[in-house]
């Protein structure tokens, strides 16, 4: 394993909860975009890591084990030990996945192969599934290691500090352009 990588995760959705936020990086708000079509609930704190930028052209997302539910705009320390990839609206949309790292009962787990395999099949049931009734597709790629997690956590980083203060639609646009294979159509 790479470097241990324990970030500050803003959370934006608790655990458990059927509303998707959304945070507005131009005006450090998060808001309400919706409440989930379906009977789905967000199986664990679902944040974002606000110097990282995605290729959707949001903050890098994160979904962070804890036995409690977070409110939104609440920072908790966070130990990176995977991902998951996968295409949402024909756009990269990775999830890092990391557990609390200030609760000892999360101490020993370092890897994603040290927490249950059925959490990570609800997590899969969860994205290829919460968006069916608004007819939209998710493609949920498979989960990755630690080390590749690491490795995207910093690309997402350089991206924030090239192409940040873009908007979001001509990052996007751009980045097609430059980079055809993270996006399908």
């Amino acid at each position: 394993m790479s470097e241990k990588l324990i970030l500050d995760v803003t959370i934006e959705i608790p655990k458990g909860s059927n509303i998707k936020y959304e945070y507005n990086r131009k005006n450090k708000t998060i808001s309400v975009d919706r409440i989930l079509y379906g009977p789905s609930y967000y199986p664990q704190n679902y944040g974002f890591i606000s110097e990282a930028l995605d290729w959707d052209g949001d903050e890098l997302d994160v979904l962070v084990f804890a036995d409690q539910s977070f409110q939104p705009g609440i920072v908790v320390p966070t130990k990176i030990i995977g991902a998951l990839e996968m295409i949402d609206g024909g756009e990269t949309d990775t999830k890092l996945i990391g557990v609390i790292a200030v609760d000892p009962r999360y101490a020993n787990i370092d890897s994603m192969k040290d927490l249950s395999e059925h959490e990570f099949l609800i997590i899969k049931e969860f994205f290829e599934t919460y968006k069916n009734l608004q007819k939209k597709k998710v493609q949920v790629n498979g989960f990755k290691d630690h080390d590749w997690a690491v490795n995207e956590y910093h690309e997402c980083v350089e991206l924030m500090n090239k192409y940040g203060s873009m908007e979001k639609d001509e990052f996007i646009k751009l980045m097609k352009e430059q980079h055809p294979e993270k996006y399908s159509n």
